[in-house]
């Protein structure tokens, strides 16, 4: 299809008549500058022939061979624009420039009109390796002001729309006239801030370029920016491609296939890509595809920039791009996990699994499994998983096949295979389409990396045995077939030698991955390179007929609700029930099994105990379990038959909640690790317990119920991580309840032992009127004020205690001074044999009315009363005559005597529900005073 980019139709005369004002203020206000220009000039500086840039109506694998430049300017800078064509095939828009806005205004988005008279034209070789006036021999820019910063996009326009233009060596005049055809000789954008011209702003995500012919010689060198800060240095070095387009990515070409049976797709080809034909693009086989740079990024698939000199510092802060190269960290949780039928790190031959791991930075991975077991992770002999990654949890299929696609053997005694993983950054593939010939190879350099090279580091083997280098390059031209079937044939004449560089492969000094013959016609031709991390293993089991299938749920029941508030909070009990079972098709015995569960944090443990396990198993409890410490997490020990074929264990686990995670929920997951009598060199497998979702569970639940539980959290933690949904912690929610709280009401209930009877409330506050009270005002008695009393009279003082608050008031301790003009009574209630003593002898001066045990039909009063002592000793009032300074803080100021008597203990005063519900939530003391 041929496609054309719509432009901005604009007066070019206003255009013309803008650059020239803006020139004609340049040159009032500053002098000759040094020749510096950014364009077509770096392209030619080093030898060779010209590589026209292109405008044309045709594509190359659906990209438009039109480049666009693009360009950072702040605002109030000045842009120069020149081109080696005064006459368009876009009539006088030569050339376009669009502002980050794209909004068309004077300073944002124009065209000029190159006049061959001189205005914005590049005639000469001096005038394009001078740049713009005023530079000595420079050319008469078309300008404009920047009227806001951001990314400018540039373009050049041809003459034409078709047509190759005349092949011509860098250092011969170009031509200026129709003859370029669809392409542009010379083009410039230079950059001026204060006068002062700024390279590394100009960029492109791709760049279609044209010799005019074969049997020339590309030597342009281009700086391609990744988007996580690396750098690299191309040197096309003589590569002779006609016409082509060059980009960079993250991935290459990729494999669009979508496997049914896993769901998994893109996979990065890691290969050069060949045609279905002789035809005027390059076609894509077998759902080979690629990122176009056309398009926006996506997590995954990055378009890097391509540059034409080293990125300005100011350039890289603008388009968010790091400054610097960032190391690649280590995977973490890297594991294999068997396929159907498999248990933690063990598959039977042929079926495969997945390997798991987490990164915390995006970018790409390799995994190695040394299929020939000669402890080196050899590339281009073992089998290679290599693709990119995302932030967080990722999962790779493997197919249970080594590299040359028969199904990995069984070791002897079923020993462990081991495989290796390492995350890469800057990893940037440079494909380019249609390049047909490229006699000396590419120089490519990393400029900027993060640390130190390795050299066969982690037990990797790169070509020969030598080092990883800053100019280390990877290809691969050999035949392949994608993941649909397709056959990739890339066998030609003159295809590169070696033909296969995954090993890596050193370009710095003559350049490498070349082809001759028209090798590269037609054709997609990939090399990359990349940063890699230290590597990490995991080691993998296969059997030919025996392996365990151990399965693990968990559930979580509300046990307790030990403040009686009806709500999941501190102090409530949960029951943790863990069931383990070895099942069909598994056919072998789960020996040196250990099940553990470390309890969170917000929970202590209270006990365990094993409720059921299948007959003449002898799998038993660890009595040093405490779910918590280093060593004590272990709920069984191991035994020498562990988990038989058939065979299934239930434990529960008590434990009491001792904070409420701030409402978020409290999260627990047992395991079981475990090896088998067939495997050698014992390697342990671990399977996680999957929560067990109940039918009609509630959150929260009644109490002796199951809490509801996730079916699928959609995180990956183990088990089989292709799936999400079998491998999902127990989760519960503890309510953060409002804290305790007493309400007090104080009364005079008797003067002279005779009761008074009644209730006077307050005028205000809502403390007498709280309708928990038991029966409201009924059981509230007594007065404010007791009226005209005499010397000698004898006052009770009454203290009634409520608890209304989100929880029970544990630890209370009720104190009351004894008010001026009065002096307290030991002796108070010593003739009321109504009441018994708390069990100590002496003169009791405090009573105490709080129902503590469990009666079925409470009184108005708490039936509970006891008779304390004033004393000093083990019963629970006291009194601290006036001044004592052991008096408790609460108190205050001790002037004339204080009652103090403690209540509930840490069992606590439960909080009230309802009207005198429950019997113990509320209470009172009592103590008697002479009137002086």
């Amino acid at each position: 299809m041929n496609t054309k980019i719509k432009l901005p139709l604009l007066n070019s005369y206003s255009g013309k008549l803008i650059s020239s004002l803006t020139f004609l203020l340049c040159i009032c206000g500053q002098g000759i500058q040094p020749s510096w220009a950014e364009g077509s000039k770096e392209l030619t500086s080093y030898g060779g022939d010209r590589p026209y840039i292109e405008w044309a109506s045709g594509t190359t694998a659906t990209i438009a061979r039109q480049t666009t430049l693009q360009v950072y300017v702040q605002a109030g800078e000045t842009v120069n624009l020149g081109s080696s064509v005064p006459t368009s095939a876009n009539g006088t828009q030569d050339i376009v420039y669009i502002s980050p806005s794209g909004v068309v205004a004077v300073g944002k988005s124009g065209s000029c009109d190159v006049l061959s008279t001189g205005f914005g034209f590049i005639n000469t070789l001096a005038k394009e390796v001078a740049g713009p006036s005023p530079n000595l021999n420079g050319y008469t820019p078309c300008s404009f002001v920047a009227a806001e910063t951001g990314i400018y996009k540039v373009q050049f326009h041809a003459p034409a729309t078709s047509g190759n233009p005349p092949p011509i060596a860098v250092t011969a005049q170009f031509p200026t006239d129709a003859t370029q055809n669809s392409a542009v000789a010379a083009w410039d954008i230079t950059v001026r801030s204060s006068g002062v011209a700024q390279t590394g702003r100009v960029f492109t995500n791709y760049i279609a370029m044209n010799l005019g012919n074969n049997g020339l010689s590309l030597n342009s060198k281009l700086y391609i920016q990744t988007k996580d800060g690396y750098r690299y240095k191309m040197e096309m070095n003589g590569m002779d491609p006609f016409g082509f387009i060059f980009f960079a990515n993250s991935r290459g070409f990729i494999d669009n296939t979508t496997n049914a049976s896993n769901n998994f797709t893109k996979s990065t080809i890691y290969h050069s890509i060949g045609d279905a034909g002789d035809n005027v693009t390059v076609i894509f086989p077998g759902n080979v595809g690629v990122q176009l740079p056309t398009v926006a990024d996506t997590n995954t698939d990055i378009t890097h920039l391509v540059f034409f000199n080293p990125p300005a510092t100011s350039t890289l802060t603008a388009l968010g791009i790091p400054l610097t190269s960032t190391l690649p960290v280590d995977p973490t949780s890297f594991q294999f996990t068997g396929g159907t039928g498999g248990s933690g790190n063990q598959t039977k031959v042929g079926v495969g699994g997945y390997f798991s791991f987490n990164v915390n930075q995006s970018g790409s991975y390799q995994i190695v499994i040394d299929t020939d077991n000669n402890g080196v992770y050899d590339t281009s002999v073992d089998r290679i998983l290599q693709n990119s990654s995302s932030i967080g949890s990722n999962v790779v299929l493997w197919d249970g096949k080594n590299a040359s696609g028969a199904n990995l053997p069984a070791r002897a005694g079923n020993a462990p295979y081991n495989a290796i993983i390492t995350a890469r950054a800057g990893e940037c593939h440079f494909p380019i389409l249609d390049p047909e010939n490229n006699p000396n190879g590419f120089k490519i350099v990393m400029e900027n990396p993060p640390g130190p090279f390795s050299s066969i580091a982690d037990g990797f083997k790169d070509v020969n045995g030598l080092a990883i280098t800053a100019s280390t390059i990877y290809y691969n031209d050999s035949n392949y077939t994608t993941a649909n079937g397709t056959a990739i044939n890339l066998t030609g004449t003159g295809s590169p030698s070696p033909p296969n560089a995954v090993l890596g492969i050193d370009s710095g000094t003559t350049g490498r991955h070349g082809f001759t013959s028209n090798y590269g016609n037609l054709k997609g031709i990939d090399t990359w390179t990349y940063f890699s991390s230290k590597g990490v293993t995991t080691p993998l089991v296969i059997t030919a007929s025996n392996q365990a299938n151990v399965k693990g749920t968990k559930s979580v029941k509300f046990l307790t609700d030990t403040d009686l508030s009806s709500s999941v909070s501190v102090g409530d009990i949960v029951q943790y029930t863990i069931t383990y079972s070895n099942l069909n098709p598994g056919n072998s015995n789960a020996i040196n099994f250990i099940i553990k569960d470390t309890l969170p944090t917000q929970l202590t443990y209270v006990s365990a105990a094993i409720t059921s396990q299948t007959s003449g198993n002898n799998i038993a409890l660890n009595p040093s379990y405490t779910g918590t410490a280093a060593g004590s997490v272990n709920l069984t020990n191991t035994n020498a038959n562990g988990l038989r074929v058939a065979d299934t264990i239930t434990i529960t686990i008590n434990a009491r909640i001792n904070n409420a995670n701030a409402g978020n929920p409290i999260s627990n997951q047992a395991s079981a690790d475990f090896t088998t009598p067939d495997n050698a060199l014992a390697t342990v497998v671990t399977v996680l317990t999957d929560a067990l979702p109940t039918t009609g569970a509630t959150n929260p639940p009644a109490v002796g119920a199951n809490f509801l539980q996730t079916a699928d959290d959609s995180i990956n933690t183990g088990n089989d991580p292709s799936s999400t949904s079998d491998d999902d912690p127990t989760l519960f929610t503890a309510v953060v309840l409002p804290p305790p709280q007493l309400l007090l009401v104080k009364r005079i209930t008797a003067i002279n032992s005779t009761p008074k009877t009644g209730f006077v409330a307050n005028t205000s506050g809502t403390d007498t009127t709280d309708p928990q009270w038991p029966l409201n005002t009924t059981y509230l008695q007594g007065l404010i004020n007791g009226g005209v009393v005499l010397s000698g009279d004898v006052l009770e003082y009454t203290v009634y205690f409520l608890s209304t608050g989100g929880v029970a008031a544990t630890n209370v301790a009720i104190c009351d001074l004894v008010p001026s003009n009065t002096t307290f009574l030991a002796t108070g209630f010593n003739g009321d044999t109504t009441i018994p003593n708390d069990g100590v002898a002496g003169s009791y001066g405090i009573a105490m009315g709080w129902n503590a045990s469990a009666l079925p039909n409470p009184t108005l009063e708490p039936t509970t009363s006891f008779r304390l002592t004033g004393a000093a000793d083990s019963d629970r009032g006291q009194f601290y005559p006036a001044g004592d300074p052991t008096t408790p803080s609460l108190c205050g100021s001790n002037t004339n005597g204080a009652v103090v008597v403690k209540v509930g203990g840490a069992t606590g005063i439960p909080k009230a529900t309802g009207s005198g519900i429950p019997f113990n939530s509320y209470g009172f003391i009592r103590f008697k005073a002479t009137v002086k």
